[in-house]
């Protein structure tokens, strides 16, 4: 239905349809990093949902098309019509929506009936996706950049550096948005402690993780710092581009690190590995879901307890494996 982008086609408008919860969203930044990498003169935006809003609110890198499911028929319509307005060059639509026959763009992904390449992990799909549409060359992910500018390394550099010292510092992340993939605010504790007779601890979360994160505090006898609640989306990402290495759940957070290229101890629970671990080869995954009712059988009533089931020791030998 629509020609294949090339690098001399020089669109003028690029709209990436991109995902909603913030770890998904982080999946689909490689692809627009490439888009903005080699056709940088384009007017590109992304199309996320409210969530993500302030991982990518001002960014000078694109405009940010935000879709609320909740809206109004005559919202949304009315959305539609600003979308259809800017008369896109291309569409790559990895939610594999109706958008792409919709706009009518020159150049497209293939509409909703392409199969989903399950096999790979998410951010391997995404990019095999927008391979439909464009031929690229592979990106380092050390090149990796759309999600921060200047503004947050200035926010870096004044606020949290001098705190810092020095930039030998592991984050940790105790929160994650389904309780299932939650591990206990004693563990990190223990854990936290024993990082901090050698390293910086930085401890973080939005709004909903700062009682946890006290928690934690409360638990620990060494130091630690709380950015829990106090920096947004974008300036988490930048100190997790700082970082030395970082401790997460299966959560947005692991996702943003590996963006970064970032080491992760990755505390894990009944998602998928094949499709969402960590990035980084040098990242290492804990799980013992060997005893979980539902992860053994997956029609079972029971909830999962995967998490219950990792201990300290368990993330301390993960902890001495990435520091090597």
């Amino acid at each position: 239905m629509c020609a294949k982008l090339l690098k001399n086609s020089r669109p003028k408008r690029i709209l990436v349809v991109s995902m909603t919860n913030i770890g998904d969203v982080v999946l689909t930044c490689p692809v627009i990093d490439i888009l903005r990498r080699d056709f940088p003169e384009a007017q590109m935006d992304v199309v996320t949902g409210p969530k993500a809003v302030s991982l990518f609110s001002d960014n000078p890198n694109f405009r940010i098309k935000v879709y609320d499911k909740k809206a109004s028929l005559k919202n949304k319509f009315a959305w539609f019509l600003d979308l259809y307005k800017e008369h896109y060059d291309g569409v790559v639509d990895l939610r594999r929506t109706m958008l792409a026959l919709l706009l009518s763009p020159r150049f497209a992904t293939p509409a909703v009936f392409y199969n989903d390449r399950k096999e790979l992990h998410k951010k391997d799909a995404h990019l095999y996706r927008l391979r439909q549409v464009y031929d690229f060359e592979a990106v380092s992910q050390q090149k990796y950049a759309v999600l921060t500018t200047s503004e947050d390394e200035r926010f870096f550099e004044g606020a949290l550096l001098p705190t810092l010292q020095n930039k030998d510092f592991v984050v940790i992340a105790p929160g994650a948005a389904d309780s299932a993939k939650r591990w206990n605010a004693e563990g990190f504790a223990q854990v936290a402690d024993h990082l901090s007779a050698t390293t910086k601890v930085v401890l973080v979360g939005d709004a909903k993780d700062v009682q946890i994160v006290g928690e934690i505090q409360e638990r620990m006898k060494g130091a630690s710092i709380s950015l829990a609640g106090k920096i947004n989306l974008r300036q988490l990402a930048f100190v997790l581009s700082k970082c030395s290495w970082a401790i997460t759940h299966d959560s947005g957070v692991m996702h943003l690190a590996s963006y970064f290229n970032v080491p992760v101890v990755a505390l894990w629970g009944p998602t998928s590995l094949e499709r969402y671990a960590p990035w980084n080869k040098k990242s290492v995954v804990v799980r013992r879901n060997e005893k979980c009712v539902r992860c053994n059988d997956p029609k079972s009533k029971h909830l999962h307890n995967c998490m219950s089931f990792i201990q300290v020791k368990d993330v301390l030998d993960a902890v001495a494996k990435v520091r090597t």
